[in-house]
């Protein structure tokens, strides 16, 4: 007898198999759990919603390694953006003008080099990160503290519409749960869990940017941090960061020159829109080296020390940076970045 037979079986075949009527009540009972499930699941479809659990194929590995992933989460959009590779820009609701154009040129710049854009779709950063990588029709996904058929803050409804449309939204609540205080700390785990790395543009010295800079700590990940002036309340966060060890962005390659050797091979726009950055287009073993020299004259020797290679490794990778046109070699085997 099959399966799907004896889920559609009634009390009298129970009987006469033995099972006694208060087992029989919760086999029924549980068939109504099951339908009323189908429903739900059938409902979201109807709304455009795909709900992802963690046992999921699509659930991504990135976030399935954090400490405390959600079980399930919700998504409407561009499905595929959770396991795109992404970097987060976080930071001020309440930014200034130049924090809030720097977050927009980072998601442009980040964008076109072939990454996702992850943020939190709050007004601000944020809300500038997105309309980066939106402007010129590059991934970005958000990371709601409400259900992903709400729209929070309503100040941004152009956006979400716009995310819906060209980029993302996922949530771990529940559609249709309004938005509370408590639930956009939580929320914070997931932009930086599904995020190789975490930029904050602007943040005081008590912020949740902050939070999320640490949870990607926590979690294994690069942490970046914008300078800022040291009389800028909004700088006092981002600038502690660096001095903690934060990687200091001054441009978009101190992001994109970390990362850039997880990007998929298959990333159509990145050779055509980085031709104008050949770092870009490095391997990893060449971009490390490359990073063990500086605008100073540089012995062989003492780079082949920092790469923790040896002296003949280490001439082959120097000739293809110098016939690339990264350094040049000087009198008694030194070795200098050129711009």
């Amino acid at each position: 007898m099959s399966c799907q037979k004896i889920y559609e079986a009634d009390d009298d075949f129970y009987k006469s198999i033995g099972i006694d009527p208060e087992k029989t009540q919760k086999i029924q009972a549980s068939k109504k759990d099951l339908e009323d499930l189908q429903n739900y699941y059938e409902s979201l479809e109807h709304q455009g919603i795909t709900m992802v659990t963690i046992e999921d194929e699509d659930y991504p590995d990135r976030l399935k390694v954090i400490d405390d992933p959600p079980i399930v989460f919700f998504l409407k959009g561009d499905k595929t953006l959770v396991n795109w590779p992404s970097i987060a820009i976080v930071g001020a609701r309440k930014c200034t003008e130049y924090g809030y154009s720097v977050a927009n040129e980072l998601g442009n710049e980040l964008g076109k080099a072939g990454f996702s854009v992850v943020s939190g779709m709050a007004l601000g950063i944020d809300e500038a990160a997105h309309k980066g990588a939106l402007s010129k029709g590059n991934r970005t996904l958000a990371v709601l503290g409400c259900g992903v058929d709400i729209c929070y803050p309503k100040q941004n409804r152009t956006l979400y519409q716009a995310l819906l449309e060209r980029g993302g939204l996922l949530s771990e609540f529940l559609p249709g749960t309004e938005p509370r205080a408590y639930q956009f700390p939580m929320r914070n785990r997931i932009i930086s869990g599904l995020s190789l790395g975490t930029v904050v543009v602007e943040a005081a010295q008590r912020s949740g940017s902050l939070i999320t800079a640490h949870l990607a700590l926590a979690q294994n990940r690069e942490v970046f941090a914008v300078p800022g002036n040291m009389n800028n309340p909004l700088s006092k966060g981002t600038n502690k960061l660096i001095q903690a060890g934060a990687k200091m962005v001054t441009c978009v390659e101190d992001i994109i020159e970390e990362l850039v050797y997880q990007l998929p091979i298959q990333c159509d726009n990145f050779e055509n829109n980085y031709t104008n950055n050949p770092i870009l287009l490095l391997d990893k073993v060449e971009i490390m080296v490359y990073d063990n020299l500086s605008w100073q004259p540089t012995p062989l020797l003492d780079v082949a020390q920092k790469s923790n290679m040896s002296e003949h490794q280490i001439e082959k990778i120097l000739l293809k940076l110098e016939i690339k046109g990264f350094i040049t070699r000087l009198p008694g085997r030194r070795y200098v970045r050129l711009n």
